[in-house]
């Protein structure tokens, strides 16, 4: 049964890419040159952890992609088939290349432990991905610009060296634990094109802006990228 889903959602990933170039999609793209690409965020701890080397990039192909990663394809404003669930990392390809990346980091993650399993009562255990939150400067580049939303949730704007956009939602624990109160909940949300950015999160142009300016006035490094 395993099998047959994994095929499954082979076949929906391909037949996603193959009918957007049959729209010409694809092509139009294509006249206009090799496109830069840049590592998702984290990708480089993710092959690590599964010990290969099957990294994925923006502004990849979907196709050159192994379904193998794939976990999920999800429905997502009622369609299905330009989103894909991987191991901790949601991909969007509207296009037929991956365009935007999302990941969530947090402290505690749901498990049901073996002493609680006679009863099915909902346990925590902590997650050793979130150790990850310590490298955000390394891999996302300082914040350029935030926002606080309310007193207890706040949008900041980071730009790594490789130009990546990062969008990143800071907000409560999402899971209770020990210490939960004082780690909070992290929503990553990448792209090398704000145009991309800026349809899933409308704050991020804002923010961009912002760190603009803030470049300039300081006499900083020119942030600049294709809209």
């Amino acid at each position: 049964m395993f099998g047959i889903r994994k095929a499954t959602i082979a076949l929906a990933i391909c037949a996603a890419a193959a009918s957007l170039a049959a729209a010409g999609m694809a092509q139009a793209q294509s006249k206009k040159g090799a496109k830069p690409t840049a590592l998702i965020p984290f990708e480089a701890e993710r092959a690590k952890d599964r010990g290969d080397r099957n990294l994925i990039r923006l502004n990849d192909d979907i196709t050159r992609m192994s379904s193998a990663r794939v976990v999920e394809l999800p429905v997502v404003d009622g369609r299905m088939g330009d989103h894909a669930r991987l191991e901790d990392v949601e991909i969007f390809f509207p296009f037929g290349s991956i365009v935007l990346a999302t990941a969530e980091f947090h402290k505690y993650r749901p498990a049901l432990m073996a002493s609680a399993a006679a009863t099915s009562m909902p346990e925590v255990s902590t997650d050793p991905r979130y150790d990850r939150v310590k490298s955000f400067d390394r891999q996302l580049g300082k914040v350029c610009a935030s926002e606080k939303l309310s007193d207890s949730q706040k949008i900041e704007m980071r730009i790594s060296p490789e130009r990546v956009l990062s969008l990143v939602h800071v907000t409560p624990a999402k899971f209770e634990g020990p210490t939960a109160a004082d780690h909070p909940s992290y929503k990553v949300v990448s792209a090398l094109e704000m145009r991309f950015l800026s349809f899933k999160e409308p704050d991020a142009e804002r923010l961009y802006r912002q760190c603009q300016r803030s470049a300039a006035t300081s006499g900083g490094t020119k942030v600049s990228q294709k809209d």
